[in-house]
């Protein structure tokens, strides 16, 4: 392929000339990698600075790709040493890695012209360092690999799901919780008198939120003791007489939720609740 004879005039703009321009390191994308190029050869116009490209320059820069992918993918030496560490024939070793014997046996030769692919290269790297070290984060493996081809990003982790929550409804002193909730108790009567709160606690007897009963709305109302991993949730509730209601979408907001609205029953009459989170918080926003 012939080299473009820069010297013509720039059809972007139509007014300048193009001339060639030695860039000592040049930055771009080579097959969608990021590549900086040595002594890069590239057309520029006097006129309006835009960038012509000579078809064979660039063909130099694929062959230089190539080369320093080669030389950084795993040797021949390395993939038959990792399939023997594994006690596999190559016809084993073939299949585990979803590929032809006639594949691996291309990657393997010594005289090899052309590496596996990089799919196949990340694939016998992930086994080889989890044979070597053991249980490994497979996301945060492949991020550190992209990173030593020029690709930088952050993934999104995700939540893990909380089971729903039983607690159970029990009379405690409220002196035992004062020093575990974040503002005033809302007890179920405003008296100085009263000395006791309807709590739930959990199977392992762990206080985590306080009932209460808003007489002018007819509200059963909740007060979480600690902040929650969650911002949403519905509450399957059992009354001591039997009945039941279910509380849909109740939100928290600085840590109360409110269960019913409509409703007769107090904090009194709860025998159980079983919370179903629903909003988790982010593991940034749960800190």
């Amino acid at each position: 392929m012939p080299s473009v004879a820069f010297g013509y005039k720039c059809e972007e703009c139509g007014q300048g000339t193009v001339l060639e321009k030695i860039f000592p390191e040049y930055k771009t994308k080579v097959k969608g990698y990021p590549f900086l190029v040595e002594n890069a050869r590239i057309g520029v116009c006097d006129h309006c600075g835009a960038e012509h490209f000579d078809p064979k320059e660039t063909l130099r820069w694929r062959s230089l790709l190539e080369q320093r992918q080669s030389e950084s993918y795993m040797q021949p030496t390395a993939i038959r040493e990792l399939h023997k560490s594994l006690g596999l024939s190559m016809e084993q070793f073939a299949i585990l890695l979803g590929c032809t014997r006639q594949s691996l046996y291309n990657w393997e030769r010594s005289d090899r012209t052309t590496p596996q692919s990089r799919m196949a290269d990340l694939f016998m790297r992930l086994i080889c360092e989890s044979n070597l070290a053991g249980k490994i984060d497979v996301l945060s493996f492949l991020k550190t690999e992209a990173e030593k081809v020029g690709f930088h990003f952050s993934i999104s982790q995700k939540v893990k799901p909380i089971a729903p929550i039983v607690a159970f409804a029990r009379k405690i002193p409220v002196s035992q919780l004062s020093t575990q909730v974040h503002h005033p108790l809302s007890l179920a009567a405003d008296t100085e008198g009263q000395q006791e709160a309807v709590t739930l606690v959990t199977e392992d007897n762990k206080p985590i939120a306080t009932l209460s009963y808003d007489y002018q709305d007819a509200t059963l109302n909740l007060l979480f003791l600690y902040a929650v991993p969650f911002v949403e949730f519905d509450a399957e509730i059992q009354f001591k007489d039997g009945k039941q209601a279910t509380g849909k979408h109740a939100t928290i907001k600085d840590q109360e939720a409110t269960l019913l609205t409509k409703t007769t029953h107090t904090e009194e009459d709860v025998a159980q609740i079983r919370f179903l989170p629903q909003g988790l918080l982010s593991t940034s926003e749960n800190k």
